[in-house]
């Protein structure tokens, strides 16, 4: 009996992690524990402090949580924050339409949970951040993907993407602008997306957490759920807005059975969000544009740096630079003319037999920054994701290159 009871046991924990495998995101990073490395892949503009956060919102945190209660929020989210999504980040949504989550990845988790089954063919597009990819893998979907245009400044065809549709599609994931590439689509090519979508019938996931930090705002595109009725936006306070420590993010749907579906599954796991996160994301982002404000400027002084990035550890690279977001995938490339002495041969040789992952490990062992290589990102392009969105990034220049960037 003892040894039914220790196999019964054995054989639910082997079911949990064939279900739960741990992310490669998650397993990549455990190796550089304890080697203090700076980390210079992050895909959100610096985070801010309180006094900071404070300053920019005109309200301390003291006058906000005086009177906040501290039992337990509705399991949608509270009025105030639904209201705050409704009437400050979407033009046709209601406050009833929005669920709030503890951050993004339960808002993604649910979704798919709730829409997809065994069987289920999603599209995705790559490279791709890894949960888009691997939850509905989870579920048991038939994955399908399109590729971003390395050698178009890592365009969407739209033409591919059809020809996937006419094999039958349930659900297509979109993330723009997009991580790890920083490439987003114009609002021309996203109205014929969702016409593409309409003609054959398929739900459409935006994971829109970078939405907001276009470099220029004409750029921004509208909220798929707000142009289509069988689209689903996710957004955070973490990314654009730079506030991770406030664990909030959100999804919306007009769908309404979707909805109920999302709350019953989301009962399983936060079930709701703290009161206090909820009352300071309600007042926080009533002043969207303020919080991007102070974004925007520290990614285009950046901006203008990363242009001079030619090489990371003697490895030419070469990069499309985004319109959007604050992260770039940096491209390896290897010209012998470029040789100069025979220990940069070496370390070039090295880096690219090996691929981005050599180059990341050169890069942790020699300059104490951590990057993330492209095999993170489900593609084969040897490249490795940089985020430009921190105010010591000149910092990072000066140390892999050795050259004088003007602070100016």
């Amino acid at each position: 009996m003892e040894n039914f009871r220790v196999f019964f046991v054995n054989l639910v924990a082997k079911i949990i992690m064939n279900n739960f495998p741990k992310l490669a995101m998650s397993l990549f990073s455990e190796q550089y524990k304890g080697q203090n490395l700076s980390s210079m892949h992050n895909t959100n503009p610096e985070s801010f402090t309180q006094v900071e956060l404070e300053e920019t919102i005109g309200q301390p945190f003291n006058n906000i949580l005086q009177n906040v209660s501290l039992g337990f929020a509705a399991d949608a989210g509270t009025v105030a924050l639904r209201q705050t999504m409704a009437d400050f980040h979407y033009e046709c949504i209601t406050s009833d339409e929005v669920i709030t989550h503890a951050g993004a990845q339960e808002a993604l988790f649910c979704a798919f949970s709730a829409l997809l089954q065994a069987g289920d063919r999603v599209l995705v597009v790559t490279p791709i951040f890894e949960p888009l990819l691997q939850i509905p893998i989870n579920i048991g979907c038939v994955l399908r993907s399109v590729n971003l245009d390395v050698n178009n400044n890592w365009s969407l065809n739209l033409d591919d993407v059809e020809a996937e549709f006419k094999l039958g599609c349930r659900l297509f994931v979109i993330n723009f602008p997009h991580n790890p590439t920083g490439a987003t689509l114009t609002e021309t090519e996203l109205k014929h997306l969702i016409n593409l979508c309409k003609k054959y019938d398929v739900w459409l996931l935006s994971d829109e957490v970078f939405r907001g930090l276009e470099h220029v705002e004409q750029y921004r595109l509208p909220a798929v759920a707000d142009i289509y009725k069988k689209g689903i936006s996710i957004g955070v306070i973490s990314k654009a807005f730079a506030v991770p420590g406030i664990r909030i993010g959100w999804l919306v749907c007009r769908h309404e059975k979707l909805r109920t579906r999302i709350i019953d599954i989301k009962g399983y796991l936060s079930i709701c969000n703290s009161q206090i996160d909820e009352l300071l994301a309600s007042v926080i982002l009533k002043k969207p544009e303020k919080l991007l404000e102070r974004n925007i400027k520290i990614i285009l002084k950046n901006k203008m740096l990363l242009m001079n990035i030619k090489s990371i550890e003697n490895h030419n690279v070469e990069m499309f630079v985004p319109n959007a977001g604050c992260c770039v995938f940096a491209i390896l490339k290897h010209k012998k003319s470029d040789i100069i002495n025979l220990q940069a041969k070496e370390k070039i040789e090295a880096c690219y037999l090996n691929g981005s992952q050599a180059l990341v490990n050169t890069l942790a062992k020699e300059s104490g920054y951590l990057l993330y290589p492209s095999s993170l990102f489900k593609t084969k392009v040897q490249a490795v994701r940089i985020g430009f969105g921190s105010r010591d990034f000149i910092g990072f220049l000066k140390k892999i290159n050795g050259e004088n960037y003007d602070k100016k």
